[in-house]
């Protein structure tokens, strides 16, 4: 981070009312130009232009003081990003907006600029896209929640197509509350209007923020902070009868209670609520239901209704410890462990011509990823399966290189089995209990 920067984001801290009113100088700065342009990854698919950081790379000084000439002066403008799709766990597709190499830097700064701003700001409800915040971080504040704040109900919610449907006037509201530059809003209204290129066609931006640009995921943030996060804390926990607590991740979220009544006003205030910024929320993941200690043990003819949630690509559900206590149970969302082994089979299909050192190399760093984020405490039998059957996929295309088998099982564990990682636990999510953390307890 530039020196310039620094002094920024400690004098953002230092004064959180403050409306700031020169930032173009710290957006077209070519020393913070030259260090977003390092951070980007070469391997990344180019934009509608083409350009990579490799050829970006070529005369490197000369196009940086260009482009920060071109957004001092206001001549800068953003080209359309790249459609693209990516299969997501329901097995539907998820839109991606791909920028041209030169807006990713811009993007990269502006994002820096608005971290800056508002990262004192956030509360800390929120997990998603945030320095030192993870996925993990956000599951672990959940099983706090409903073991040691005697939760007993859940909202689990996602907003419908949320990225696609983020209303450019409340967004640029919400800015102009800390930002009195109206050079820098112009630059960011910009990149909202510069719309999306598909096949060849042209959309204008008239809604939304592009799914795969840099500075979208703090606007998505700050969008919902004043939408959501605010107006849980300082408005709707005011007029609750018992504990409540909010637990977001980008567009993903869910909401603890201690009483049932509380959660259902929820349910009908959080739609009023969204649908007063053009939102409203997907009902095939949003549900109420009994969740906490009072359903240990209970079976299924006493309650109706579902008694599980899905958070973060994890599925919630009511659990025992060993001593017989209530524990937040965790485990993978089955369905997309199901679509992860068909897509994974699919591109070990594909990579038979490229050789088995290669097929052998990607699926050691496909299992490496996955058991980082699932290898979570809880879940260590999902774990074992998943590694199970995405050995028995490479077994599998490994003997279908030729037509004649080539590999047995003695041989396969012999020769490959020790390239590929073993399941184990990463995180420990369990949280610790509120009887070993009251004061004067041996136990902490």
């Amino acid at each position: 981070m530039t020196t310039k920067l620094e002094r920024f984001t400690l004098k953002a801290r230092e004064e959180p009312q403050t409306r700031f009113t020169a930032l173009m100088g710290l957006l077209g700065d070519p020393d913070g130009l030259r260090e977003s342009f390092g951070r980007q990854d070469g391997r990344k698919a180019p934009g509608i232009d083409g350009v990579t950081k490799a050829d970006y790379a070529e005369g490197v000084q000369a196009r940086l003081e260009d482009l920060s000439a071109r957004i001092r002066r206001l001549g800068y403008r953003p080209q359309p990003a790249r459609r693209t799709y990516i299969p997501k766990g329901d097995g539907r597709m998820r839109p991606l907006g791909v920028p041209a190499f030169e807006d990713r830097l811009v993007q990269d700064r502006l994002s820096l600029i608005l971290q800056a701003i508002w990262e004192p700001e956030f509360r800390n409800c929120s997990f998603g896209f945030r320095p030192g915040r993870s996925a993990h971080d956000a599951l672990r504040r959940v099983a706090e929640v409903i073991t040691n704040e005697r939760t007993q109900w859940v909202v689990e919610a996602d907003i419908k197509g949320f990225f696609d449907h983020v209303s450019h006037a409340h967004l640029l509201r919400f800015l102009e509350h800390r930002i009195g530059d109206p050079n820098l809003l112009r630059i960011i209204r910009r990149f909202l209007k510069a719309g999306i290129m598909e096949d060849g066609a042209f959309t204008a931006g008239v809604e939304g923020t592009p799914q795969g640009g840099l500075v979208s995921p703090v606007l998505s943030n700050i969008y919902l902070h004043y939408v959501l996060d605010l107006w849980f804390e300082e408005r709707f926990v005011r007029s609750c009868t018992g504990k409540a607590y909010l637990i977001r991740y980008a567009d993903d979220y869910v909401a603890c209670f201690e009483h049932e009544a509380d959660a259902r006003a929820f349910m009908a205030a959080m739609t009023e609520r969204l649908a007063q910024f053009d939102l409203e929320v997907e009902p095939s993941k949003t549900a109420l239901l009994a969740f906490g200690s009072a359903m240990l043990g209970r079976r299924r003819v006493e309650y109706e209704g579902p008694r599980t949630f899905s958070f973060l690509g994890f599925t919630h559900y009511v659990g025992r410890s060993r001593r017989g206590r209530f524990v937040v149970g965790r485990k993978s969302d089955g369905k997309r462990v199901r679509k992860q082994l068909t897509a994974l089979n699919a591109r070990l299909r594909a990579m038979r011509a490229q050789g088995g050192n290669a097929m052998v190399a990607f699926l050691a760093r496909h299992l490496r990823g996955h058991i980082q984020y699932y290898g979570v405490s809880g879940n260590s039998r999902w774990v074992s399966s998943y590694v199970y059957f995405a050995t028995g996929l490479l077994f599998k295309w490994l003997n279908r290189r030729s037509q004649k088998r080539s590999l047995t099982w003695k041989q396969f564990d012999a020769y490959l089995r020790r390239w590929l990682p073993r399941a184990r636990i990463v995180h420990d999510l369990y949280p610790v209990p509120w009887w070993k953390t009251q004061t004067g307890s041996r136990m902490v």
